[in-house]
C-alpha cells in the first residue's frame, strides 16, 4: 500500500513538473493573461495655432511662477498621440480627455463647450486637408471648481483604423465655442491631453511587428 501511494505521488509530481515545464517554455509571458485587462495612456503633444484670434495664450498660473496654455472662447488646440506598441491592435481607444483648471470664478452649472474633430492614422494613411467636425463635448462645471485640477472626457469609444499597425497616431483638434452654448466667461488652464487604450502585452516582438 505504501509503495502504491509513493508511486501515485511520484507520478503526480512528474505530471506537475511536465506541466510547469510546458508552461515555462511555450507560454507567451510578454502578453497579459486572458482573464486580466489593463489600460494605459498615450501622452499627447500640444500643437499650437501660430497666429490669429484663435491662438491660446501662455499665461502665469496664479502666483506659482509656472505658466500653462490658457484657453478662451474661440481658441483652438490640437493634440497628437502616438500609440505605444503594447496596444491590443484593432481595439477602440477608450477615449481622449483633457486635464484642465478653470481660472475665472465659476457659477455652478456653467458649461465649457468644445467642438472636436479627429483622425487616427496608421502607416500609409493620408493626412487630411482639414480636420472633420466630429462632435461637441460640453464640460459642466460645479461649485468650487475654480483652480481645481479636473479630468474631462472629450470623446470615448474611438474605433481603430482599418489595418491598424504599431506606431499609429491619433490627432484631435478642439475648438472652444464662442456662442450661447459656452456659458463660462473665464479661461481655463490646459495642462494635458491624452488617450487611454487597452494594453495586451509588454511591446512588439520586432520593431514594427510581431
Amino acid at each position: 500500500m505504501a509503495k502504491f501511494t509513493f508511486n501515485r505521488v511520484w507520478a503526480d509530481f512528474q505530471t506537475w513538473v511536465d506541466s510547469l515545464w510546458d508552461h515555462l517554455t511555450t507560454y507567451d509571458h510578454s502578453r497579459i493573461p486572458a482573464n486580466k485587462e489593463y489600460h494605459r495612456d498615450s501622452f499627447g503633444q500640444l500643437q499650437s495655432v501660430l497666429t490669429g484670434a484663435s491662438t491660446w495664450t501662455l499665461r502665469l498660473v496664479r502666483n506659482t511662477k509656472m505658466v500653462a496654455p490658457h484657453v478662451a472662447k474661440n481658441d483652438v488646440f490640437t493634440y497628437k498621440c502616438q500609440i505605444n506598441h503594447d496596444k491590443d491592435l484593432g481595439t477602440a481607444l477608450d477615449g481622449f480627455h483633457v486635464h484642465i483648471s478653470p481660472i475665472g470664478a465659476v457659477t455652478p452649472g456653467q458649461v465649457i463647450s468644445i467642438d472636436f474633430g479627429y483622425v487616427w492614422l496608421t502607416n500609409g494613411n493620408t493626412f487630411p486637408d482639414t480636420f472633420p467636425t466630429t462632435g461637441n463635448a460640453p464640460i459642466t462645471l460645479a461649485s468650487g471648481d475654480q483652480y481645481k485640477y479636473l479630468i474631462k472626457n472629450i470623446v470615448t469609444g474611438i474605433a481603430a483604423p482599418t489595418g491598424e499597425g504599431y506606431s499609429s497616431e491619433f490627432f484631435i483638434q478642439c475648438t472652444r465655442r464662442n456662442d450661447a452654448t459656452d456659458t463660462y466667461a473665464g479661461e481655463f488652464a490646459l495642462w494635458d491631453g491624452d488617450v487611454h487604450y487597452k494594453a495586451e502585452k509588454i511591446g512588439s516582438y520586432y520593431e514594427f511587428n510581431d
